[in-house]
């Protein structure tokens, strides 16, 4: 076992630091995303099965002699194969100082791309975990399963397929609840003084990450509100579509709410951009050698003469402070709220041949005016915040601070 350990670790180490000499250069879960593949180590000239032989030096000699100590003395469980393999590659990212340079296990990579593709198979609820660590339906998707069902706002899940699931990690319970389309789960639901179960089919579920309206009850009409969750492979037909729609109604300027969105794919941000900026930059990558690359806007955008305000805050990032910056630098729109994240970074998204996937960073994102998104974020035009007292009221003042802006020009 310690042979096998030992070969594991160093083809995993050997990858991730060819990767690392590639990358120089997100929660937290921002990510501004490129697809690719880890090169082949034929390409790059190394011969794996000479660099892992027996006969070589041993180059990892005292990590065999602390793992060795453990495996003698440990007063415990000692893990797997694979959970020393993954621990070994999350160490090894730890010593490039980058949190944006990070590792997903198979079950976590999965669900990432579910995200951004806007589709998984499951029962269509969004959730979220409670102080006493119990799963809580915050909605049920409208024609989902769970609709369907019966379930409800507020409803705890006890346990999923009879096994409990109170106290374990968000991500771990989400994905024993959603499995391939046509395959039966039971949930033993708490509401209220009464438990009971419910069993589901699970079916396909679509996620837009795009909602908008008139504000109607703002007494604006003429105005509209897109809220804009992710960056997704169809958030920019989803914008175009809202667009469109709004134009239909009448509508003459749109508020644009990325609030807490965390990023996703940099094609869906430069497509969202160019629905609002008819022509010239969107942004720089920057790598670590100074070489830069220019992004133009596309061309074509439905929104080019609309004026737009958008809605900012500590919880957008990535793709988002993409948007933003363009927005900001080439003077098409008010960014109002709080200064953004800071993650001006780009990964590479490496799939490796278990599932898991590796982002590794390879650049710097600048704003039309050359500002390093990372780390300084973006400052909106009108700072403000959202107080714990408003919160407690209902209110949104950010939000009210964009309605008094369209309203009043200032």
């Amino acid at each position: 076992m310690r042979e096998w350990i030992r070969t594991a670790i160093l083809a995993v180490l050997l990858i991730v630091i060819i990767t690392a000499s590639f990358a120089a250069g997100f929660m937290s879960n921002t990510i501004l995303a490129r697809s690719g593949n880890v090169p082949a180590l034929a390409a790059l000239g190394v011969d794996l099965g000479q660099l892992l032989h027996k006969d070589q030096p041993d180059r990892f000699g005292v990590f065999w002699e602390a793992w060795g100590t453990v495996q003698r003395e440990f007063y415990g469980k000692v893990p797997d194969e694979q959970g020393v393999t993954y621990g070994a590659i999350r160490g090894a990212l730890g010593t490039l100082n980058d949190p944006n340079t990070v590792f997903l296990e198979p079950r976590a990579a999965s669900m990432e791309r579910s995200e951004l593709a806007g589709q998984f198979e499951g029962i269509g609820a969004t959730v979220q975990t409670n102080q006493q660590g119990q799963l809580v339906i915050v909605s049920p998707i409208p024609g989902s399963p769970a609709e369907k069902g019966g379930l409800k706002a507020n409803d705890i899940i006890l346990k999923v397929d009879s096994r409990a699931i109170t106290g374990m990690d968000q991500n771990d319970a989400v994905l024993l609840i959603r499995g391939p389309k046509g395959t039966s789960v039971t949930l033993t639901i708490q509401r209220g003084g009464q438990t009971f179960e419910v069993s589901l089919v699970r079916a396909p579920i679509e996620t837009p990450t795009v909602t908008w309206r008139t504000l109607d009850e703002n007494a604006m009409p003429t105005t509209g509100y897109i809220r804009l969750t992710l960056f997704g492979e169809r958030s920019p037909m989803e914008i175009q579509r809202a667009i469109k729609d709004l134009r239909d109604k009448g509508v003459k300027a749109v508020i644009l709410d990325l609030r807490n969105n965390p990023g996703g794919f940099l094609n869906a941000a430069l497509d969202i951009a160019s629905q609002f900026i008819g022509d010239g930059v969107i942004a720089y990558e920057r790598h670590s050698d100074g070489k830069e690359e220019t992004f133009m806007a596309k061309g074509g955008g439905v929104a080019t003469d609309l004026p737009v305000v958008l809605l900012v805050n500590g919880g957008s990032a990535s793709a988002s402070e993409i948007l933003s910056g363009a927005i900001r630098d080439r003077k098409r729109g008010v960014l109002i709220g709080s200064k953004t994240y800071g993650k001006g970074s780009v990964q590479n998204v490496h799939q490796l041949s278990d599932g898991s996937t590796l982002h590794v960073t390879v650049a710097h994102w600048l704003t039309p005016d050359k500002h390093d998104i990372s780390q300084a974020g973006i400052e909106p035009h009108i700072a403000i915040e959202n107080s714990a007292e408003a919160a407690k009221q209902g209110r949104d003042e950010q939000f009210e601070r964009a309605l008094e802006y369209l309203r009043t020009g200032g």
